[in-house]
């Protein structure tokens, strides 16, 4: 949010207030739904005690199962002020009505893994799991879509993000508060690079996660790469047992930094200042870019740093300062571009 209260979108007099809350630990319907009642009154109070009739409430994505809680709680009281809430479009998937067969396959391939994780946890036979999973997705949507109902617009980060009703407001942001002669630095650095005794750094952000990022297929490109050229880092807390497992064997192990805890804002910003390559292998389900948005793009874009990202993202309009790729195959190609032996290296878009 606070990347919305810097962007040029709205003149600088407006008054901004940021609310944040605390990510809980865990996010099981029986345990903390008394706890998420709690905080929504409080976070109603405090939008109400800083909030006039008709201004504006931006608020993040619900990704949770407690949507009935948020619509009746939260969205229906600041309906009842005055207030117009507009809700970040993070995972449009779950509010549109009427999509494709295969999108509602895989949004249940996305969603159902780790539903089923999580009710495992608890003991549950795994044939029941499965159900619970199946229950509380079906839940999650029909209670989204209500909330879509009740809010009067959208905001997204990004022109090729898709809204749910065309007839509803939207607005729309940078992903972060653009630098002009930060993008033209990340220009310079991806067209010129000079080369060092340093190893290039890669750095992969955000928790590692196999069902957001295919960090497989990152694997398998850089195993193919002499180790001695390069240093992979993966940004962000280990959360997916079977990456864990293919980093403990992968060839090239030594050359690859990892963390098994949340990294913290320090460590964050360290390592951003070392990096010379930012990749985001975003998952294909759901496709990012146009129905769910990574923040590694982000992270590149506010940093100057130069993006190597999938093809399918931008759909065919990647920005300056952005490298793409089709498979692991094109990645490796252009890993071992970045890598060669020469004085400056050229790319070129």
């Amino acid at each position: 949010m606070t990347n919305v209260m810097n962007s040029s979108f709205f003149p600088k007099d407006i008054a901004w207030h940021d609310i944040g809350t605390e990510e809980p630990t865990t996010n099981r319907p029986l345990k903390n739904a008394g706890n998420f009642r709690r905080l929504l009154y409080d976070v109603l109070t405090a939008i109400s005690s800083l909030s006039e009739r008709n201004d504006l409430v931006l608020m993040n994505t619900p990704e949770c199962d407690f949507c009935h809680l948020l619509l009746r709680k939260l969205v229906k009281p600041l309906n009842a002020s005055g207030l117009k809430v507009f809700i970040g479009i993070h995972n449009s998937f779950l509010f549109m009505s009427g999509f494709a067969a295969e999108l509602e396959k895989d949004l249940g391939r996305y969603y159902s893994l780790p539903l089923e994780k999580r009710f495992g946890k608890k003991h549950l036979p795994r044939f029941l799991s499965a159900v619970m999973a199946e229950i509380v997705l079906l839940y999650r949507i029909t209670n989204l879509r209500t909330i879509a109902s009740s809010v009067s617009g959208y905001y997204v980060f990004g022109e090729q993000v898709i809204t749910p009703n065309n007839s509803k407001r939207r607005l729309e942001f940078s992903a972060k508060p653009v630098d002009f002669e930060v993008v033209k630095l990340r220009r310079k650095r991806i067209n010129e690079i000079e080369r060092r005794d340093e190893k290039l750094i890669f750095t992969v952000t955000g928790r590692v996660d196999l069902h957001r990022r295919d960090y497989i297929s990152v694997l398998k490109s850089f195993e193919q790469i002499d180790a001695s050229k390069f240093q992979l880092v993966f940004l962000g807390e280990f959360a997916d047992e079977k990456v864990r497992e293919l980093v403990s064997n992968s060839s090239i192990r030594s050359s690859i930094t990892t963390f098994d805890r949340r990294v913290s804002e320090e460590e964050f910003e360290h390592w951003i200042s070392k990096t010379d390559f930012i990749i985001a292998p975003v998952s294909e389900i759901p496709p990012y870019g146009k129905f769910k948005i990574s923040g590694n793009p982000g992270d590149a874009l506010s940093a100057g740093i130069p993006l190597i990202i999938p093809k399918r993202y931008y759909e065919g309009n990647t920005p300056p300062g952005t490298l793409s790729y089709t498979d692991s195959e094109s990645l490796k190609e252009k890993i071992e571009e970045l890598t060669k032996k020469s004085g400056f290296l050229c790319i070129h878009f």
